[in-house]
């Protein structure tokens, strides 16, 4: 019986364990995803900051222009459009052509059916009955026709 006790009690050696995994380095995936990610980011910051320079023009006139009398209204639009549209185009209209113009770029028209208000606002020293309306006309074609979706000129 001594024999079977002793056959139960082997001279084993220790169990060797393997050494516990470090987290350094990674594997060629989590390199990959960590680059994905900071690559998201920063299209998404870049893009952010795009946008934001992008509608600063438009973000000011809307700003000033309820503000201001139906002249500096027209100017403060005339210098917004500067900063979406082609200069060498922008730059030549005057008169109807220039109102013209401001009515393609939104769907309903507004300056060229008010032309003769708009005339008498400009160059009178009177001031007018509906100024505020004019005024309100500006404000509306900065909020409707800029940023430009596609260069309508």
């Amino acid at each position: 019986m001594t024999s079977t006790n002793n056959d139960s009690i082997l001279p084993l050696n220790d169990m060797a364990l393997p050494q516990i995994p470090d987290w350094f380095p990674l594997a060629w995936g989590w390199w990959a995803s960590l680059a994905g990610i900071v690559l998201a980011f920063s299209l998404l910051l870049f893009y952010l900051r795009w946008k934001k320079k992008r509608l600063a023009p438009k973000k000011t006139a809307l700003n000033l222009i309820p503000k201001e009398k139906p002249a500096a209204a027209l100017e403060l639009v005339r210098q917004v459009a500067l900063c979406y549209y082609p200069r060498e185009h922008i730059a030549q209209l005057t008169g109807k052509d220039w109102y013209i113009f401001l009515d393609s770029q939104v769907s309903s028209p507004i300056f060229e059916q008010n032309y003769e208000q708009w005339q008498s606002a400009l160059y009178s020293k009177q001031a007018i009955a509906n100024s505020d309306e004019l005024v309100q006309d500006c404000y509306r074609w900065v909020e409707q026709a800029l940023p430009p979706k596609k260069r309508r000129v």
